[in-house]
């Protein structure tokens, strides 16, 4: 078995949600502001290949319109994935 690790980031030019809240968060609870970034993630284990990967990142876990996923495996350096041929933002 595989273990996958897929990021779902804001995709360029959209506002990261999460990580305001996160500020916001902190600054309720008197803590000094700072700059954050945030993703979603997710961890995916099965017989799953790359090419699989990345089709479940695309087409089920992201929001292609104002999101991008990154997939991998744990530890390893993880792949940016282009938009489906004719699909993405635009």
């Amino acid at each position: 078995m595989t273990l996958w690790e897929v990021d779902i980031h804001p995709a360029e030019g959209e506002p990261d949600l999460l990580a305001r809240a996160a500020t916001s968060e902190a600054n309720d609870l008197g803590l000094p502001a700072f700059t954050a970034h945030a993703a979603r993630g997710f961890l995916v284990q099965g017989e799953i290949s790359q090419p699989q990967i990345e089709r479940i990142a695309r087409e089920l876990l992201t929001d292609l319109v104002v999101e991008r996923p990154v997939a991998g495996k744990p530890g390893e350096p993880q792949l940016n994935l282009p938009f489906p041929l004719g699909e993405g933002p635009g």
